[in-house]
């Protein structure tokens, strides 16, 4: 297969994923509104002497502060009842610095899916993707239904890894992505097993495109951004500027506060500034536990293994394009997450958001878990 040589320079010279890649790739504006509602201020969050956390399984105490910087962390943000109790900045970056998202785009693109299927663009989760991108409507493709892309399930075939002929990289740095998510092959029954597929955002972007009529950056701006007040405008990075089609899987652009106003939309089921931006429905089948989870161990030896352990695991899941953290029967915790540790946690049981954005994963083997403790902590 002949790569070209734009390509071959972007897989083997810009090689492993930055958080400013943002500024390597072309990309398109989210616009933000006239009328911004920024984030006000509450009572400050006491940090604790100590964290503790866990490091190839080893339990590790020390300072929040030096653990946040020693992490490559970006910002760290904590949101209790709408407002900032807990606010800092690492490693040269401020307030105003964009942060890039990796896979919480792919979240945000669930919330896209959502408004669309309310205003009868897109008909259901249960439609056939077939149905709106007709170059699939054959034996196989035809049944895998939107819902199947939302959770991971639709069967294609995807091969992780950095080297130019992996899926990650044709993804990550193709340039022209409706092209090659038309090349994506079926290799399981749709329906009946769980595999982190970047195709799927893809087809989810052309299935956006075709049936709202407008690029999916204006269809954020238009329909999030503008109405939550977000104080920030992002950015959608793009594959290039002849395709100009949005890298849906990893590819918004903003600063850490307008991603808390994201997941405060979230906390407050889609509801602000006096209107119902994001259906309060579709917020709760995105981020609740599946009925039965699918299967994920034919996929272990493949996939990276914190994200496959974590679906497959009593408390963790997998909704539409959100993470979960099953608390007890009844309560659950849900985040989006991206690689290199950004992330945006949402705790409905105190009314909390958590925001993470960092350069590295760091030394500790799961956020989530520090999140939840840090959740704990916090009076309702």
């Amino acid at each position: 297969m002949p790569y070209s040589l734009t390509y071959l320079y972007r897989c083997l010279c810009w090689n492993i994923p930055r958080i400013t890649d943002y500024q390597r790739f072309p990309s398109a504006p989210v616009n933000n509104g006239p009328n911004t509602t920024p984030l006000e201020y509450g009572p400050a969050y006491p940090l604790p002497a100590q964290w503790q956390w866990k490091h190839r399984g080893l339990p590790v105490a020390g300072s929040p502060t030096n653990f946040l910087t020693d992490t490559g962390t970006t910002a760290f943000l904590i949101l209790q009842h709408g407002k900032i109790i807990e606010e800092q900045y690492f490693n040269g970056y401020n307030a105003d610095a964009v942060n890039t998202s990796f896979s919480v785009a792919k979240s945000i693109t669930s919330a896209l899916v959502g408004i669309a299927i309310r205003e009868g663009a897109i008909g259901s989760v249960q439609d056939s993707m077939a149905a709106y991108l007709p170059e699939f409507d054959r034996q196989g493709y035809r049944d895998i239904t939107i819902e199947h892309l939302l959770q991971m399930r639709s069967g294609l075939a995807y091969r992780e890894g950095v080297t130019p002929w992996s899926d990650d990289g044709l993804v990550y740095y193709g340039l022209d992505l409706r092209k090659q998510a038309l090349k994506a092959r079926l290799e399981y029954t749709p329906g009946t097993a769980y595999h982190y597929c970047n195709y799927n955002l893809l087809l989810l972007g052309m299935i956006l495109e075709r049936t709202t009529g407008m690029p999916v950056a204006q269809y954020l701006s238009e329909r999030v951004w503008q109405p939550m007040g977000a104080e920030m405008p992002a950015s959608w990075s793009t594959d290039s500027r002849p395709s100009h089609f949005a890298k849906m899987e990893s590819g918004i652009n903003t600063t850490a506060r307008s991603f808390a106003q994201f997941g405060q939309l979230y906390l407050q089921q889609g509801y602000m500034n006096g209107q119902q931006i994001i259906p309060a429905d579709w917020i709760q089948a995105s981020v609740k536990a599946p009925a039965e989870k699918a299967d994920t161990a034919r996929f272990m030896s493949r996939m990276v293994p914190p994200l496959c352990k974590w679906s497959a695991a009593p408390h963790g899941y997998y909704g539409y394009l959100w993470w979960g953290y099953q608390i007890d029967p009844h309560n659950f915790d849900y985040f989006a997450m991206g690689v290199k540790g950004q992330f945006i946690y949402v705790c409905p049981r105190k009314q909390a958001v958590i925001v993470r954005f960092g350069k590295q994963w760091g030394k500790i083997d799961w956020w989530p878990e520090l999140f939840k403790q840090i959740a704990d902590t916090l009076e309702n």
